[in-house]
């Protein structure tokens, strides 16, 4: 019996495989279902519904701990490394978060300096800014409200 049980554990990490390191579904987790159900299978018809629910659970009792061992072991090897993306973003390195002066016009309200097609200017506390609506068409002189600033792009709609 010990073939189906590496059956049911082979196929319940692949299934961990496909769900914690590759993207999409198919490349390990078709065949790790269909390796799982196999294992199930193959004790099934030998010993019954009962032994095939014990060995699943024991086989999960097994694999659980050591893929969460095995992927822990894997984090801090020079493949594991090549999976896992460890930049981050500094202002010395150029990456700016939004302006402050940008992140305080949320909720404030001005005029359009040209048409919005969707971008334009507008004039809003009395300041010139670069402005974009949600997709509309807005003529110059229409009052906008700021709804939103993500980075330097600020989102008005038109009042």
């Amino acid at each position: 019996m010990w073939v189906p049980t590496i059956l049911i554990a082979l196929g319940i990490l692949l299934v961990f495989v496909e769900i914690l390191l590759l993207p999409g579904f198919g490349a390990a987790g078709i065949p790790g279902v269909i390796i799982f159900c196999v294992g199930i299978g193959m004790i099934w018809v030998r010993a019954g519904a009962t032994t095939a629910l014990i060995y699943t659970s024991v086989a999960l009792i097994f694999v659980i701990p050591i893929s969460i061992i095995g992927l822990s072991l894997l984090r801090e090897s020079s493949i594991g490394k090549s999976f896992i993306l460890s930049a981050s973003e500094k202002t010395e390195d150029g990456f700016q978060a939004a302006p402050p002066e940008l992140t305080a016009l949320v909720g404030k309200s001005g005029k359009t300096v040209t048409p919005l097609r969707p971008a334009g200017v507008a004039l809003i506390n009395g300041q010139r800014v670069d402005i974009v609506t949600q997709g509309e068409f807005v003529a110059p002189e229409t009052e906008v409200e700021v709804i939103l600033v993500e980075g330097s792009r600020v989102v008005v709609r038109s009042l």
